[in-house]
């Protein structure tokens, strides 16, 4: 050292670390939003291959063309999620990853005549593309948008212009015929869902954008959930395999639905079962839901709603998620399979739940969702893969570990080094006992599970125990008579 005369300091690292805040209910969706409303430079950037961050309905309207007070979820599953979230749940952010490309995905009609009832017509199909030709197939005369006549492009409703020439037309007779394009979110394929990386353009799609969410807004995505989709086995499938190694480090769980409508649709509640083994859907990362359920009047994929439970769950838990979804509260009025409505007794909802099914039952408080398990049970039966929330608490607290000690990488393997993370994870595992997230728990270092050599070549394993928090699935009491109890008689 340097010849030095006086007084001076210097620092040195904290020999504690607060930890790293992580939301474990950040919902990341993948679906079809109404991008084909927007002008030219914004819907350019909600194309397939693009993420957006958004907190609010304004801006889903904004950047993604969504009406979610209006739109059909059925074509439209993004409007789903940000209804569920924003108005529904009232939770914020939500990472939305639109796949419906405008450009690929519509068709086309050519002279479809139209019926005009005082001065007002509706095109067959709804979410126009673009502008439509309006003409006077006789005449060949073609009308001019907002001066001849106004189309909304969502519902395809078209209203003549007082005096102008198209109501003159129509008054004389004139055949008025239309040519069009309009949005066909139902072309959208699964394997457009499922994506990948194009190594010519060098551009992720579909669910490989979840590699995408930390980098861009870094967050780490909890739930992954495809309305419209994940009823897909395939799609459901790879969701769940998705949400393994994010970015090579995170881990996150996701919700996906039992076909319950439409040609492929599971209508008797027991074949539900034969559906998630016939298709091996068997992952402990995997919460599958069934049926749909209705809200006023439109259908809902349970999973959206389940997203929207779970962040509320997490908020009353102080964002820990030691919690089940199950028997907290569904914003429906029913539930749905192939049109009618579907009322499961107690008995007949834990038959989907010992099967590893999430359903909706109106039994207790109005509708609520009603399971623990993850798709692994019952073939699994190992406590920290079969509950949903234990699942997403070893995530969470994984992922928690990555983004809290991920500063420390590099620094020298010593003994002030292995003790800050030791006594910094003993404060954080003892905080989460207070709060009743776990029961307990421990880091240890130990000697045996890190070898010389692997300390030569600057590997360190801690190994982390927790008594996790299972549901009470199960409340049972004992009811005993005790005649003992007739001596009050003569008290």
């Amino acid at each position: 050292m340097a010849f030095f005369h006086g007084v001076r300091s210097r620092q040195v690292p904290t020999a504690l670390v607060p930890s790293a805040r992580v939301g474990a209910s950040l919902v990341m969706a993948f679906g079809c939003a109404p991008v084909h409303r927007l002008p030219a430079d914004i819907r350019d950037k909600a194309l397939p291959g693009s993420i957006h961050l958004i907190f609010s309905n304004a801006e889903a309207a904004q950047l993604l063309g969504i009406d979610a007070a209006n739109d059909n979820f059925e074509k439209w599953g993004l409007s789903e999620v940000a209804f569920s979230q924003f108005t529904l749940f009232g939770n914020a952010p939500v990472i939305f990853a639109n796949v419906f490309d405008p450009s690929v995905h519509f068709h086309s009609v050519t002279n479809e005549t139209l019926e005009f009832t005082e001065g007002v017509a509706v095109l067959a199909n709804p979410d126009v593309i673009d502008d439509a030709v309006i003409k006077d197939s006789s005449a060949q005369t073609v009308f001019v948008k907002d001066t001849d006549y106004t189309i909304n492009p969502v519902t395809g409703v078209i209203t003549a212009t007082q005096g102008a020439s198209l109501e003159s037309a129509i008054t004389q007779g004139a055949a008025i015929s239309a040519t069009y394009k309009y949005a066909a979110p139902q072309d959208v394929s699964a394997a457009e869902v499922i994506g990948g990386f194009d190594f010519t353009t060098g551009k992720s799609t579909g669910l490989e954008l979840v590699e995408q969410a930390f980098p861009r807004f870094v967050s780490v995505p909890g739930i992954l959930i495809a309305p419209n989709f994940s009823n897909d086995p395939t799609v459901a499938a790879i969701l769940a395999a998705k949400t393994q190694n994010i970015n090579g480090v995170f881990n996150a769980v996701c919700f996906a639905d039992i076909p319950s409508q439409g040609q492929n649709a599971v209508k008797i509640y027991t074949d539900a079962a034969e559906y998630k083994n016939a298709n091996n859907l068997t992952s402990p990362d995997l919460y599958l839901c069934y049926p749909k359920v209705k809200f006023g009047d439109r259908l809902m994929n349970m999973s959206t709603q389940a997203a929207g439970i779970m962040a509320i769950v997490d908020r009353e838990n102080g964002d820990i998620p030691f919690a089940s979804p199950s028997n907290k509260n569904l914003q429906c009025q029913a539930a749905i399979v192939d049109g009618e409505e579907l009322s499961l007794s107690l008995t007949q909802a834990n038959f989907l739940n010992q099967n590893g099914i999430a359903t909706a039952l109106n039994f207790v408080g109005g509708w609520k969702m009603w399971g623990n398990r993850t798709t692994a049970y019952p073939a699994n039966t190992d406590p920290k893969d079969v509950f949903v929330s234990n699942r997403r608490f070893l995530a969470w607290y994984g992922n928690r570990l990555v983004l809290t000690w991920f500063q420390k990488v590099d620094f020298p393997i010593n003994r002030r080094l292995i003790q800050t993370i030791l006594n910094s994870e003993a404060i954080f595992i003892n905080s989460l006992s207070a709060a009743g997230a776990v029961t307990g728990g421990r880091i240890e270092f130990n000697e045996e599970e890190n070898s010389i050599l692997d300390l030569m070549d600057g590997n360190i394993l801690f190994h982390g125990f927790f008594g996790l928090v299972a549901p009470a699935e199960q409340i049972e009491f004992l009811l005993e008579y005790d005649p003992s109890y007739l001596q009050t008689l003569f008290a």
